[in-house]
């Protein structure tokens, strides 16, 4: 039966885990603080850990990072007695498998702790060889040609003035400042466009446009979902299960989806179709937790903010790196910025696309909902799209959404 180390330090709350799963027949380790889990893990290696998201001294997050690099192939379950984990998807890239909220029943721990804790499923090794098997991919653009200058004209013959109407004069001004008027208000509430698409997949943490729909990655369900734009709202076109992939990042080039696992630190490239069947595993050299194509490169960025620019070829050959100061966990470029999102702090980062990436602007969200921290983002048409961890609701929006600090 499956090792288990439950870590919280509240002694009661240790005992009725320990009781509800030592009826069921797992052998189970106890700490009440960080340090003594991670000696525990070192000596009897858990097929599975229990871990508080709040301890003493070291707290949870700092003890799953302890406990990938003991062993980066355990699953770990994070407990919160919070009404939310701010920053569930920033655990999750850390490692983790899953989170559960405190209280929860009992037959959810179980359920939990039969999804995750099989000591014969777990690999032998973090990575297996790769398939060699080319990834075809999208044509980059033609750069763009200046237009030439237009050539000089002669000059015309003047004509004779034409008197004008008294009248006339101010009928055009008005009917200028009529034009300028409606002009505005357009332009005014294409900025405050707001609107809400319920009953998506509730823990977002990639979304990518791609052929006219969206695709949005749970990184709970490790499932990626297919939604078509229509009158209604978003309708789910199709479901693709991803077992054993926690999804970080999406991006796609042409007929292919790449997709970031940060707990394996793999990329995965898919072909677009039916089962979104794997073409190719790359080792990616960190926990990769943002991806983006630009129709010329693969933007990758890890947790610690390292982004990469790679050739879409079979080996995703690096080009060019940078350095981001805020570890984002979602990237998108546009034509003029690379746009940078942070879920524990809910603020997206503006920077310039020049040789250092130049921070340009902070942003924050004026609509607030509080608990269900910004987890995933992406620019469409001038409209902003974007995700709640928890929510089950995908945002779209206008400009005027964004409130520069």
């Amino acid at each position: 039966m499956a090792r288990i180390l439950i870590v919280d330090d509240e002694p009661d709350m240790r005992l009725a885990v320990r009781n509800v799963l030592k009826l069921r027949g797992y052998e189970i380790a106890e700490a009440g603080d960080g340090p003594t889990a991670l000696e525990l893990a070192k000596a009897s290696r858990p097929d599975l850990v229990l871990l508080d998201m709040r301890l003493p001294g070291m707290d949870g997050i700092e003890v799953l990072s302890g406990l990938k690099k003991i062993d980066d192939t355990v699953p770990v379950v994070m407990i919160t007695g919070y009404g939310h984990i701010q920053s569930a998807v920033d655990v999750m890239k850390l490692g983790a498998s899953e989170y559960l909220q405190k209280p929860f029943e009992n037959a959810q721990l179980v359920e939990t702790v039969k999804r995750f804790a099989h000591p014969a499923a777990r690999p032998a090794s973090a990575h297996p060889a790769p398939v060699s098997v080319p990834v075809r991919p999208e044509p980059a653009p033609a750069p763009a040609v200046q237009p030439a200058a237009e050539p000089a004209l002669a000059a015309p013959v003047p004509a004779a003035p034409r008197r004008r109407s008294p009248l006339l004069v101010p009928a055009l001004a008005l009917a200028a400042l009529l034009a300028g008027f409606l002009l505005y208000r357009q332009a005014a509430a294409g900025a405050a466009y707001y609107k809400e698409y319920p009953g998506v997949a509730a823990n977002i943490s990639a979304l990518v446009w791609a052929e006219g729909k969206l695709f949005a990655g749970d990184w709970l369900t490790q499932a990626v979902y297919v939604y078509a734009p229509g009158k209604d709202g978003l309708r789910l076109e199709s479901t693709f299960p991803l077992e054993k992939t926690h999804i970080s990042g999406l991006a796609a080039a042409g007929d292919t989806l790449y997709v970031a696992d940060s707990w394996k630190k793999t990329i995965e490239a898919r072909r677009i179709e039916p089962g979104l069947p794997l073409v190719r595993s790359f080792p990616a050299p960190g926990k990769v937790s943002a991806l983006y194509y630009d129709g010329e490169y693969l933007w990758t960025c890890d947790s610690e903010g390292n982004a990469v620019l790679r050739r879409p070829d079979s080996e995703l050959t690096p080009s060019v790196s940078f350095k981001l100061p805020e570890k984002p966990d979602q990237i998108f470029k546009d034509k003029g910025y690379l746009w940078a999102a942070v879920s524990a702090t809910g603020k997206l980062y503006r920077h310039k696309l020049d040789d250092g990436l130049t921070l340009d602007g902070v942003f924050t969200l004026k609509t607030a909902r509080t608990g269900y921290p910004l987890s995933a983002f992406a620019w469409r048409e001038g409209r902003l799209w974007f995700a709640r961890d928890g929510l089950g609701v995908v945002f779209e929006s206008g400009k005027g959404e964004l409130v520069k600090e």
